[in-house]
This record gives structure tokens, sequence and C-alpha cells, in this order.
């Protein structure tokens, strides 16, 4: 199922209506596939409407309401006097601003346990017990598929509809749409199965092996396999979706081998994720990125460590993992077992290498470590105060030199500037012989992220080269700590690491390339099996690590290998590395992928 060649262009016959809970709602990755190829969508389509879930926070940040036309103001008042629902009209405040519709159920919320009924006597699907997870996107979904019913009917659309529904928080909508009778094309991307995800991140049973022997039975699992994984609600709402939809996508060829074992039902087309490279620096500006957050981040790490002992950052290879919470399907363990064993060698050899290592998957946190805002905050004091006394330095050099004579310390620097700078010394340098903390947060308690790293003796302590920052907080300019934003951070390092077990797609390692880093994925991944094809060998630009068939710890291990190649490399290697990952990072541009979208309405509206 190979990415299909058609023109981005072909579908300008057609309204294009894309329902999503995260349109103009930032809750997961699918935020980031809806936005990045937004401009490719409306260039594609003759008419198009984005449609998403009324949540009044994201919604004051992320949308304008205006007036809609009349034909859609038909529908939405059909809607609001025969079901209660609310529909709100405007523009998506992201680029291009493309017009959205916000559904807010209004009385049909009270309405849940109908509306599950109603899919249970249809479709099977048993929501017996479900919480708010579910039944608040059910009762939305539901919702929009009414109004999208309504458009039909009241002849809103300028062109052929075909209505894009994605994963299985959007189903009711698509089943709703599908049994309506009225004229609309349904296209159904599921970006994880629910039951893959949830078998891969408890560790009961190995996934690969459980599709490849299910596969070769030629049968997909019986839903009780659902049940032992307390995820009956979802599975068979995707199942029931991939049935009834008119074509069935998913968003790598991993999953797509996946879906066809669990879902029952061959993705018609497969849509690799893409970023629009427009948004992302050229090769000459990644550099110049690089050197100006590397050096905030370096005085972050300065101001972090200094206190405790001396860091020689100038020398350090800084990298990092990113994503959610997901201790085994994001490989957070296996990038922690390969500090571990990075941090003996280094340390045996000692080389003089210095690796700082960011974790950054965000948890519950009660707050931020008052000594580390404290020695951030003094480290800041001595870079304002040497600031503050540059332009007199620079003043008195200058005299000094139209005298003729050498800058002496004595008339070059103010003995009050020299006092500030001792007291200040002796306050940055207060904690010395204690450890640095492995994270500027407070926890609630240990969890598998500290206890790992305590496992595998990663406590930052003075002797070990391996210095491990765990930030289980969203990056931000105002964070009171790091004051980044993500993708300023990510440009920072030299290096991003996302040893996943489980991942349908991957947009980090792509970010991470795309942005000039050393990016590494694994086999596992649908971008690792997206960009295998393409590399060289010996090429350490972009990694694919194994991991199919291969112990955790042998991926670790490999990791490590190339943690400690990647260390080892001069400057310009390194430099030359990374330029080849950015040009590596173009193949999943949005300008050449979007055609597989465009591929799949074409069959929705035409069959193949």
């Amino acid at each position: 199922m190979k990415p299909i060649n058609s023109k981005v262009g072909a579908i300008s016959d057609i309204t294009l209506l894309e329902a999503s809970y995260e349109v103009a709602n930032k809750v997961g990755g699918i935020y980031t596939v809806l936005v990045s190829k937004m401009s490719y969508a409306l260039q594609a389509a003759g008419e198009y409407y984005a449609v998403g879930p009324y949540v009044e926070a994201s919604a004051k940040k992320e949308f304008r309401e205006e007036k809609p036309p009349k034909a859609l103001q038909q529908a939405f008042d059909e809607a609001a006097s025969t079901h209660g629902i609310k529909c709100r009209f405007g523009t998506w405040l992201i680029e291009k601003s493309p017009k959205c519709i916000l559904v807010d159920p209004g009385a049909q919320a009270a309405r849940c346990d109908e509306i599950k009924h109603g899919l249970w006597e249809e479709h099977g699907i048993d929501s017996w017990g479900t919480d708010g997870w579910f039944n608040d996107p059910v009762v939305w979904s539901k919702c929009a598929g009414i109004v999208i019913e309504a458009m039909g009917r009241k002849g809103a659309f300028k062109h052929r509809p075909v209505a894009h529904f994605h994963e299985w928080l959007s189903g009711a909508g698509l089943l709703h749409v599908k049994s309506s009778g009225v004229d609309i094309r349904t296209i159904f991307t599921t970006h994880s199965t629910v039951l893959g995800r949830s078998i891969a991140e408890t560790g009961k049973e190995d996934l690969y092996s459980f599709i490849k022997h299910g596969r070769s039975g030629k049968g997909t699992p019986p839903d009780k396999k659902a049940y032992e994984y307390n995820v009956q609600a979802k599975h068979l709402m995707e199942k029931a979706c991939a049935k009834n939809c008119d074509v069935f996508t998913t968003v790598s060829q991993t999953m797509a081998t996946e879906c066809e074992h669990i879902l029952g039902r061959k993705p018609d087309v497969v849509l690799p994720n893409g970023l629009d490279m427009n948004k992302f620096p050229s090769p000459g500006n990644v550099v110049k990125m690089h050197e100006t957050h590397n050096e905030k981040m370096k005085d972050f790490l300065l101001g972090y460590f200094l206190p405790y002992y001396e860091i020689d950052v100038d020398k350090a290879m800084i990298c990092f993992l990113s994503g959610r919470y997901e201790f085994r399907n994001k490989g957070i363990d296996v990038f922690i077992d390969a500090l571990a064993k990075l941090n003996g060698r280094l340390r045996k050899e000692r080389s003089g290498k210095t690796v700082a290592a960011f974790i950054w998957v965000p948890a519950h946190t009660t707050g931020k470590k008052p000594t580390v805002v404290e020695n951030l905050d003094v480290f800041e004091d001595v870079g304002k105060a040497i600031d503050e006394e540059k332009e007199r330095i620079e003043r008195n050099i200058l005299r000094s030199f139209i005298k003729g004579e050498p800058p002496k310390n004595e008339k070059v620097l103010d003995m009050e500037f020299i006092r500030k700078l001792m007291s200040l010394g002796e306050r940055l340098k207060r904690m010395g012989g204690k450890t640095p903390p492995i994270t500027p947060f407070e926890l609630p308690g240990e969890n598998s992220i500290t206890q790992a790293l305590a496992r595998g003796g990663l406590l930052n302590r003075k002797q070990d080269p391996v210095k491990v920052i765990y930030y289980p907080a969203y990056l931000s300019e105002d964070d009171g700590l790091l004051e980044m934003k993500y993708y300023n951070a990510m440009a920072a390092c030299d290096m991003g690491i996302f040893p996943s077990y489980y991942e349908s797609w991957g947009y980090t390692p792509l970010e991470a390339a795309a942005l000039g880093l050393h990016s590494v994925t694994t086999d596992l991944s649908g971008y690792g099996m997206f960009i295998k094809p393409h590399l060289a060998g010996g090429d350490k630009s972009i990694t694919v690590l194994r991991r199919d068939g291969v112990s955790p710890g042998d991926t670790a291990a490999e990791l490590e290998r190339l943690l400690y190649d990647v260390c080892m490399m001069s400057p310009e290697e390194a430099e030359m590395s990374r330029a080849k990952a950015k040009e590596l990072s173009m193949l999943a541009d949005w300008k050449e992928l979007y055609k597989n979208y465009t591929r799949a309405y074409e069959i929705s509206l035409n069959g193949r």
C-alpha cells in the first residue's frame, strides 16, 4: 500500500468536512496533523469546514465567531430547534484561517445513555459503565453527525460532500451520517488502534507476536480480547467505523498491518503524516537557530549544576526524549537504560565528555523546587550584573587604549563590581558538596521514570558524565525555569531520541530532523519504516533502531553505542550529520504527502 501519486488540486469539486475532537482544541498529536496540513487541504478542496467541539477555554484562544451563511444558519437552526444542539460558526485562528464549526451538545448532553443505547442496538458497541473520557466525545460526535446531516438536507454544500472523521472520538458522528440516508461520503482515519496501544503498553503479551500469530490464522481477535484490557467501548467503536465507512485509512504501513488484524479491514489508503516544511527553518537558518537557543540552554545547565559543582557545558552533548507518559510504548525505559550504560562507559574511559539528557514527559507535579528556582535566579543575577557593567568596562578599556596604556584590572574592573560578583559567587556555590536534583519539580511521589533513573545510577553526582534533568511539565516561555518554547528547546539540543516500542507514526523524530538535529526512531514506528529505505549505511543523521523481535536490553545497547559515537564526533562531523537529517526530513513534506489524502477523497466519490 504505497503512497499514491495524485495531484493536489484534483478534489477542487468537493466540499470537505474534517471532524476531530482536536479541532480548535489541542489535546494530542492529531492537532499537529490537522494544523500542519491545513494549507494543502484548503488548496485542494473547493470548500472546507473543520468540525470540532465547543470547549470554552480553547475556543477563547483559537476561535473567532462569525455570522454563518444563510444555508448553514438554516441547518444550525434545525439542529437547535429539533435536538437542542448549539453551533458556532467562525474562523479557526491558525494560519490560513479555515472556516470552523464548533458543536456544543447542549440539551443532548442529558441524552448520553440514550445515545449509547442506540450505538449498542445498531452496532453492538458496549459502553456500559464508561466515564467522561468516552461519554463526552461520543455525545459531541453524535451531535456533529446530526449537524452534518442537517447541512446536507438544507443544501449547505457548494460541491459533493465528503466527511472525514479522525479517530474513535468522532466515530459516533460517522455512524450517524452513514445511517442518515443523506448522500455524504465518509472517510475514517484511525491514528492508532486502542487495543493495540493497550496491549503494547501493559506488556502482558507481545503485541507484534500477537499480530503475526493472528494474521497467520487469518482471523481477527475476538471482542473478548478488548474486555481483557478494559477498552471494549473504544475498540468496538473503532471497529464499527472501520466496517461502515466508505474509505478506511490509517497513518503508516505498520498501522495498516495492525488495523487489518485487529479491526478486520485492510485500509484502502495509507496517509503518512507530514509537516509543512515552509514553517521550519531553511537549511541555512538551522545552524543559526541552533546556536541562538543552544546558548540559552547552556545558561540553564550552568544555573542548574554550578551551585553544586563545575560543569563544562561547552563540551556537552545535549539530547532529549519527549512525548506522552507511556513508559514502555515511548521507549523511556530503553532511553534510561542506554544513558546508564553510557554513563558507566564514559566514567571508565575518563574522556572528559559530558552528556546532558532531558526527559520532557509531562506528569503531575506539586510545584517547582524552591532551591532550583533560587539557584537559577542567582545565576541570572550574575548575568545581569555583568551586562550592566559591560558599558563601563568597554569605556575604561577604550580610554586605556587611547592613552597608549595596556588595560589593567584595577582600571577596568571597579572594586565594588568585583565585590558584588564575589558575593553572588558565594551565593551561587552555596550547595557545594551536595547533589543536584534529578528534576526541578516537586513530585507527589516516585514514578516509573524516577525509579528507573535511580536503578540506573543516574543521580547527577559530580563523577557522573551523564547528567539527567527530568522535566515533567509542558515547556513554555514563562515557566520560571527553562523558559523556552518546545521547538526552541528542541533546536537548542544536538539529538532527539525516540526509541518507541509502539508508535503509529511518530512526529517527534520527524520534527527533530526538520530542526536539524540527529534523530533516533525505531523499526516499530511508522516514521521509522517510512524513512528507513532512504538511509545510507553508517549514516547517523537519522537512525532507525532495531526493536522488532529485539529485546529492550539489546536495543538499549545499540542506542548506547550510537550515543557514544555522536558524543565523540568532531564539531564539523556533527554539523554535517545534522545537516543531512534536515535534508532527509524534507521527504515528509506535506507538499508530497497530501497527495495520499487527495486519493482517499477521490476513492470515496468515484471508487478505485
